[in-house]
């Protein structure tokens, strides 16, 4: 198996440096346009969620925000980004636990190994949106550029909590994509394995293989640690187009992960399309 760069080791250790837990989500109605933690013991624990504890219905944005939380972080959204007051609303919203980098990556970043207990929260008005990270008391809000910029009126909300344990992965992948949806309800998986190997499955069974050279796998992970890939963890940019029937994609490293619907990606933040672009770009490598 060939040994991990230093760079891929720190990757797999953001999870430090991203959200640790959460424990409420609430999103808009979709527009009509189209993390290990500090311990295995907290990576592991159960999220309580506010939905789950009103009868499993989600929470909404008011329930999670106070209205003075709320014109906190919009005021300060409508000074870093120059956007009247008035147009700004929180879209979405979920409860979260960060370290003393508020949860946003930088590379060679060192950060602080604290609890602090916030809010992440996606902010629009209505064309362009914006993540932020803050204190539960929404003063001190940060942006979180990696996930930031979505345009055009692609509003991103949070990855639903999964209703049921998944089964556990038997294989240590440094990257994952899964296709899914669609007519026919079809499952197309490509996996990265830490040996190099590149897996391509349709419905659970393997369908082609090839593998990479080290100096490819090292490339492609370079990518993952400059474009930031923990920054958008537990983020999903799709549109109405994901519930008729087209298939939307999701792309993980380890526990962190993001969801993309490629009839979007042209509006998505600029990372996340050259993080996809590098994706495809590897997996059509001659062998």
């Amino acid at each position: 198996m060939q040994v991990l760069t230093t760079s891929t080791k720190a990757l797999l250790m953001l999870g430090v440096l991203v959200t640790l837990t959460t424990s409420a989500i609430a999103c808009a109605p979709m527009p009509d346009a189209g993390t290990p933690s500090f311990s295995e013991e907290t990576k592991d624990s159960d999220p309580v969620s506010v939905g789950e504890a009103n009868n499993g219905e989600e929470a909404t944005v008011d329930e999670i925000l106070t209205p003075a939380v709320q014109d906190r972080i919009l005021q300060t959204v409508a000074i870093e980004v120059d956007r009247p007051l008035e147009e700004l609303r929180i879209a979405a919203a979920e409860t979260a636990t960060f370290d003393g980098c508020m949860g946003i990556y930088e590379p060679d970043q060192i950060c602080t190994m604290i609890a602090i207990f916030g809010l992440r929260v996606v902010v629009t008005d209505g064309d362009q949106s914006w993540v932020y990270h803050t204190p539960q008391n929404g003063e001190g809000a940060v942006q979180n550029p990696t996930a930031s910029g979505s345009r055009n009126g692609l509003i991103p909300d949070f990855i639903p909590e999964p209703v049921s344990e998944t089964e556990p992965d038997l294989e240590d992948h440094i990257f994952r994509s899964v296709e899914s949806g669609g007519r026919g309800g079809y499952s197309k998986t490509t996996v990265l394995l830490e040996d190099g190997r590149l897996l391509q499955k349709e419905n659970g069974t393997v369908t082609a293989e090839a593998h990479l050279s080290s100096e490819e796998l090292e490339a492609f992970q370079q990518v993952l640690e400059t474009q930031r890939f923990p920054n958008l963890h537990r983020l999903r940019y799709v549109t109405d187009a994901a519930f008729s029937d087209h298939p939307t994609v999701r792309l993980s490293v380890r526990h962190l992960e993001t969801e993309y619907i490629d009839l979007a990606l042209d509006d998505a933040p600029e990372a996340l399309q050259v993080i996809v672009q590098a994706w495809e770009d590897t997996k059509k490598i001659p062998r």
